[in-house]
């Protein structure tokens, strides 16, 4: 399994079949997906993307002073879920944050990941919220790099 450079379309398919199965939205095209400092990352295994990611340049609302990276779209393929794919992918998002300068990487995650995240030196940042395009439970996570 390699970790590879994607484009926005090459997310798509994950981000409606992990991410929007069984919420009311089927959108998977984020405002800034085409943005110049924005980038994809996804796992290949068997010539087949199993898990993606995107990065966007984006300061954390609450520490704006602070060159930061919102990772979006974090979706792993249900066979893979647990084969450690999903962490692979993280900690080459992150290293290529610090490369690209930031000192902070932050998301807004679904609850039911917290655990996940948290493994990997993310921390909470605020109160749980209603995410409105899913309608499912979100928290804000942060990790200093």
């Amino acid at each position: 399994m390699d970790v590879v450079r994607l484009t926005a379309s090459d997310t798509h398919p994950l981000r409606r079949s992990v991410l929007r199965d069984g919420t009311p939205s089927d959108q998977v095209v984020f405002d800034g997906d085409d943005e110049p400092t924005t980038f994809h990352l996804g796992v290949r295994a068997d010539d087949e993307i199993v898990a993606i990611s995107t990065w966007m340049a984006r300061r954390y609302p609450d520490l704006p002073a602070l060159a930061g990276y919102q990772l979006r779209g974090m979706a792993i393929d249900r066979s893979m879920q647990g084969a450690g794919v999903g962490g692979r992918l993280l900690v080459a998002g992150v290293e290529r944050c610090i490369e690209l300068g930031a000192v902070v990487v932050w998301a807004r995650a679904r609850v039911t990941a917290l655990a996940f995240y948290e493994r990997h030196g993310f921390t909470t940042h605020g109160p749980e919220y209603t995410d409105l395009t899913t309608g499912l439970q979100h928290i804000d996570i942060v990790r200093t790099l």
